[in-house]
């Protein structure tokens, strides 16, 4: 149990371990390091665009990479006033090609996502009445992502803005999935310990953000071999910025939730933190952060920033 100013935690015992590098989960030989040596300065990226999005009363929310029979993908989630979406575009190409439906209205609005081993984490949520909504795990190496059939639905419900599904994190780690859903700009974390062969999905540890943190608008974990971290996303007035927050040790997961470093970033081209942004970690074990422009039109700018 932690009580520190606006915080709130509360501990089940859940051992987590962190295992050495698989394909895609998001582990490298530093965090700290690794988030100090981001340029700010992006490499520019424009996609062609000819998919009709659906973007009434909606935007793009979250972004990650995907590789998928060899290549990369980008995944943009979305919302509108009718469905929530993934758009997807190839990186070697630059052109978008798939539009990915998930749920129709009221679960019009997908959230910040996160790309891990096989799996996708996506919240989609009813972001009018805010009371509902649901947390998908796509296998897309199995192709459950475009069939819309995900390895595992969590539902959600509780008070306006307490349950939503703002942003969602997932992290591969040797037997099972540490997952991360915050609500409403969120205020409040809830930790989940993932097994898609087993039923149990019941919450480990809730955390109550204090109230100097960003409204963070995508949340994404990343591990080294001392620690489990997570790096929000967000906008002020002043800019674009991302905060690294330690998680948890290894062994049994015990939430630290402390905010160690926070890092401004130079997004070009009407790309904004508060819309997409999200983590990558390439196949050399190199940390990249990625972002585009919260508009799909016939061309979308897309920022990524890479170690230095």
């Amino acid at each position: 149990m932690f009580s520190n100013n606006l915080v709130r935690l509360f501990f089940l015992h859940a051992v987590i371990c962190v295992q050495p590098i698989v394909s895609q989960a998001q582990q490298v030989k530093n965090v700290p390091a690794a988030f100090e040596a981001l340029s700010p300065e992006p490499e520019v990226i424009l996609l062609t665009n000819d998919i009709d999005v659906p973007t009434k009363s909606g935007h793009l929310q979250g972004v990650q990479v995907m590789e998928k029979d060899g290549a990369e993908k980008l995944l943009m989630s979305g919302s509108s006033l009718t469905q929530a979406y993934i758009l997807q575009a190839d990186l070697e190409t630059r052109k978008t090609d798939k539009l990915i439906p998930l749920m129709k209205e009221p679960f019009r609005h997908a959230g910040g996502i996160q790309v891990t081993d096989k799996y996708l984490g996506v919240g989609i949520e009813d972001n009018m009445k805010k009371t509902v909504s649901k947390v998908h795990l796509y296998n897309y190496k199995d192709g459950s992502l475009y069939g819309d059939k995900p390895a595992i639905t969590i539902d959600r419900e509780g008070a306006p803005e307490l349950k939503t599904s703002g942003a969602t994190g997932v992290l591969a780690l040797e037997n099972d999935y540490l997952m991360v859903v915050s609500n409403w700009d969120s205020r409040n974390w809830d930790f989940y310990r993932i097994d898609p062969d087993k039923p149990d999905k019941s919450i480990i540890a809730s955390f109550a953000a204090p109230s100097d943190w960003g409204s963070y608008q995508s949340i994404n974990l990343i591990r080294d071999e001392e620690a489990i971290y997570a790096i929000g996303f967000y906008k002020t007035d002043d800019g674009n910025y991302a905060d690294l927050i330690l998680v948890s040790k290894p062994g049994a997961f015990e939430p630290i939730m402390e905010k160690v470093l926070s890092k401004a970033f130079n997004c070009k081209g009407d790309v904004s933190f508060g819309a997409a942004a999200g983590l990558q970690v390439d196949k050399e074990g190199i940390l990249h952060l990625w972002a585009n422009q919260p508009n799909a039109l016939k061309q979308i700018t897309v920022n990524k920033f890479s170690q230095r």
